[in-house]
């Protein structure tokens, strides 16, 4: 069962497990069966209610439309997270697409924790949270509300307190 984390809101996540085998998911304990409807919607039925949910996968991330808002779920991969702690790029997030900034929940020299919000990013007319891989102290904040950036810029830099000390 691979775990995963989503957030509908700055400061707010979920834990999602996938159910091999089955067409279950646990939302932090709560299972929802989720179903293909073709061209990437899924019907998802939680207390005898299904609704239509709109997916796109991309690369360890599943980009959802529900209920009018867009989501993120990320698939948490603890071999590779621990990988990429220990490379040089530990704690740097990138932008996944192009997009602008729309708000900083964080300001530099902040101490944050692994999945604290950094900042909120729009991109196609759906917003996301960009969130801190690791837990440490933001760095310098390279772009500022209402700025434009393309896929791969450099959004924000949380220094891992394993190099702080």
């Amino acid at each position: 069962m691979n775990p995963y984390h989503f957030s509908d809101a700055p400061q707010r996540r979920y834990r999602v497990h996938g159910q091999p085998g089955t067409d279950h998911v646990q939302v932090d304990g709560n299972t929802v069966d989720v179903r293909p409807d073709g061209d990437g919607r899924f019907r998802a039925t939680l207390d005898g209610v299904a609704e239509c949910v709109h997916a796109v996968a991309d690369g360890d991330s599943v980009h959802l439309q529900w209920r009018g808002r867009a989501w993120r779920i990320d698939r948490i991969d603890a071999t590779r997270a621990i990988a990429a702690a220990a490379g040089s790029g530990a704690g740097v997030s990138h932008a996944p697409m192009p997009g602008v900034i729309v708000s900083l929940q964080v300001v530099a020299g902040q101490r944050v924790n692994e999945g604290d919000a950094l900042l909120v990013i729009e991109s196609m007319k759906l917003q996301m949270t960009i969130a801190a891989a690791c837990r440490g102290t933001v760095g310098p904040l390279p772009l500022a509300v209402g700025q434009t950036f393309q896929r791969g810029a450099v959004l924000a830099q949380v220094t891992p307190d394993e190099v702080n000390a």
